[in-house]
């Protein structure tokens, strides 16, 4: 894509469109490549950044670009890097959020230009002329709240008009100054040296300009607000991996306690349940809805199971053997005196309900064959 547009810095979720250059047909900021490379972009990114550092150029090409940011669905903030003077200035005052660099100019003028031919011909290229102000200023008027009359009473009398970042922030003509990262390198002061310096940026260190625009978004981030180059960035980084990996491992070992905590809970509230069960309070046919009432409530499924009352257990009916023997004779002995006498098995022949209660009384669960 770069290959079509002069320069673009894609990111994620967002990208940059640098208008560095003179702005006309055939000049690095082309009215049509720009036009249509943002209609493609605003389709691929939510958040489209636009970065001038331009001498200004063809008017007619600065408003078709200056309508196409204007009514653009993308999200699009302008900032002046380095010089935005003449129509490079009406594009930064399109209407979108403006940010200007500590060192950042406006400036702003009257229409210039020329013509050939006869008294007629020259006096509708003047007509033409103070039409296109009248034009710029109502721009230049919508953004600062000034009426048209005056903003061209005062930035289009023939002399230009240069606007420093902060001057620009006072009269509302811009949204704000951004911090830059410090190069080492001497601040530049008159127009010109503001204008190359940034296209130096530019030319010769891309990746430093591509990382000083990365910072400057991440300042925008409060926990990055106070990093100011590239070190310090690589600090954060860490610093907010090694909280989140730990964040992670808590988060693992947590989700494993309170499934530990969750299955030692069932099995005391199955406990309970089959307690009751062996105590006659509750049959072992009911333990499936105890169950779902100890997981929705176990307080009051705990007091509900002690309010019931014991189970007689059942009597043994007496039963003659065909020796003779009656079965009463096992009904006073325990499990382990008939296990002792070897008399278990005669016990569940003779009579399977005292064997099935004595049983339950030995191992306190119901026999099943």
């Amino acid at each position: 894509m770069s290959s079509n547009f002069f320069n673009i810095i894609p990111g994620n979720g967002t990208v940059a469109i640098l208008l560095y250059g003179e702005v006309g047909n055939g000049q690095p900021v082309d009215s049509g490549r720009v036009v249509s490379e943002l209609l493609a972009l605003q389709s691929q990114y939510d958040k489209i950044d636009v970065r001038i550092n331009s001498n200004g150029g063809d008017v007619f090409s600065g408003i078709a670009i200056y309508n196409a940011l204007r009514t653009s669905t993308a999200d699009i903030n302008i900032y002046v890097d380095g010089v935005a003077a003449s129509i490079a200035a009406i594009i930064a005052l399109c209407g979108k959020p403006l940010y200007m660099s500590p060192y950042a100019k406006l400036m702003l003028h009257s229409v210039s230009g020329g013509t050939c031919g006869n008294a007629s011909d020259l006096r509708r290229m003047a007509t033409v002329m103070e039409e296109l102000e009248r034009n710029l200023a109502g721009m230049i008027a919508a953004r600062c709240g000034m009426s048209t009359e005056d903003v061209l009473t005062k930035f289009f009398d023939e002399v230009d008009h240069w606007i420093s970042a902060q001057e620009a922030v006072e009269m509302k003509l811009a949204d704000g100054v951004y911090d830059m990262q410090d190069d080492g390198e001497p601040a530049p002061k008159t127009h010109e040296e503001i204008y190359q310096y940034f296209n130096n940026r530019l030319t010769n260190q891309p990746k430093n300009y591509q990382n000083m625009a990365l910072i400057d978004q991440l300042k925008s981030i409060p926990s990055f607000s106070n990093i100011n180059d590239e070190a310090a960035i690589v600090n954060k980084v860490r610093e907010l991996a090694n909280k989140a990996t730990k964040v992670d491992a808590l988060e693992t070992a947590n989700a494993s306690y309170k499934q530990q905590l969750q299955l030692s809970e069932a099995k005391e509230q199955e406990a309970i349940i089959d307690q009751a069960i062996s105590e006659g309070r509750i049959t072992a046919e009911q333990k499936a809805h105890y169950v779902k009432l100890m997981a929705a409530d176990r307080t009051t499924t705990e007091e509900l199971l002690n309010s019931i009352k014991q189970m007689p257990k059942p009597r043994a009916a007496s039963y003659i053997n065909p020796d003779g023997t009656s079965s009463d004779s096992f009904t006073n002995k325990t499990w382990d005196e008939l296990d002792k006498a070897g008399r278990l098995g005669d016990l569940k022949s003779q009579n399977k309900d005292l064997f099935a209660a004595k049983f339950k009384e030995k191992f306190g669960v119901d026999y099943r064959e």
